[in-house]
């Protein structure tokens, strides 16, 4: 089996104030690079309300889903950006709408599913410290479990708003970095929130870089994966190489993919081969990719 195949590419920029709309030429090029490819779908990011934008966020969306339908391509997934929860005591219901929001804007985008980070609170964040720090106010105030459980009750309600939007919502892995998103919290969140539309995006570079193996995501929460990030590295931080460039296990990742019964798109949340040019690259990643396909199943 061939899986489906998605690429990143950059449809809007961060000029240090606000969200731009990347250059038309820059997104033409990198759609029709990919095409030549045989990519069909692409990853997008960045359309959320957490910064201002120069750009209607509704039209804007609406936009470029129809710009991928004209290109014969269509969005695997959208990495937004947004909390799932205010401070506990505080009302829930903004921080509801705002996913619901960013859902619609995955809509319009025709993408399959929406990725974020899950243990993000609601309000002015920083940086990541920012972010660990005001989630840690929380659980030193009502404990862990107390947040999971307010969390899950606003997931829900956006698998809701997502089943009507025929819309996927994941939460992705982040072991070690952010809050919600370790081996132990993450699958107590996602299946607390109940929801055929909530699941997980495995996010390879993060686990790897943590000491725990794709494998072993898959083993323990397999059943709820809707979506990737793959990329590869050597274990101490975060390069975002392509596969085969790291020592994650690609093969075994595969087999592990192809147990669980994975039906899905792979997102690649990396680019081409480094060292020539563009096309060349992604058509020398591509296919180290389908040869290690060919090997999983020759193993199996």
């Amino acid at each position: 089996m061939n899986f489906p195949l998605s690429y990143q590419i950059n449809t809007v920029c961060w000029d240090g104030k606000r969200i731009c709309a990347n250059d038309e030429k820059s997104i033409n090029q990198a759609l029709e690079r990919l095409k030549s490819c045989g990519i069909n779908e692409v990853m997008l990011s960045g359309y959320h309300e957490e910064k201002p934008s120069d750009f209607d966020l509704n039209a804007e969306t609406v936009r470029i889903g129809k710009k991928l339908s004209a290109y014969g391509m269509k969005a695997a997934q959208h990495h937004g950006v947004l909390p799932t929860f205010a401070p506990l005591g505080e009302n829930q219901s903004e921080v509801v709408n705002r996913i619901i929001r960013q859902l619609e804007f995955t809509a319009n985008l025709n993408a399959d599913v929406l990725v974020v980070h899950p243990g993000r609170i609601a309000g002015h964040h920083a940086d990541v410290a920012s972010t660990n720090a005001m989630f840690q106010k929380e659980v030193e105030k009502h404990g862990v479990d107390e947040v999971i459980k307010v969390s899950a009750e606003n997931l829900h309600l956006a698998g809701l708003a997502a089943e009507k939007l025929n819309v996927k919502f994941a939460l992705e892995n982040i072991d070690g970095v952010e809050p919600l998103a370790d081996i132990d919290t993450l699958p107590r969140l996602i299946r607390a929130a109940d929801s055929d539309s909530i699941g997980f995006c495995l996010d390879s570079g993060h686990a790897h870089r943590a000491g725990v193996s794709p494998v072993t995501w898959l083993e323990k929460l397999g059943d709820k994966l809707l979506t990737t990030h793959f990329h590869d590295n050597r274990g101490s931080r975060d390069e975002h190489m392509p596969p085969g460039f790291g020592t994650i296990p690609w093969i075994d990742v595969i087999q592990s993919l192809k147990e669980i019964g994975y039906k899905h798109t792979v997102n690649f949340e990396s680019g081409p081969w480094p060292g020539m040019e563009a096309r060349q690259g992604y058509c020398c990643a591509i296919q180290f990719w389908r040869s290690c396909e060919y090997l999983a199943e020759s193993k199996a």
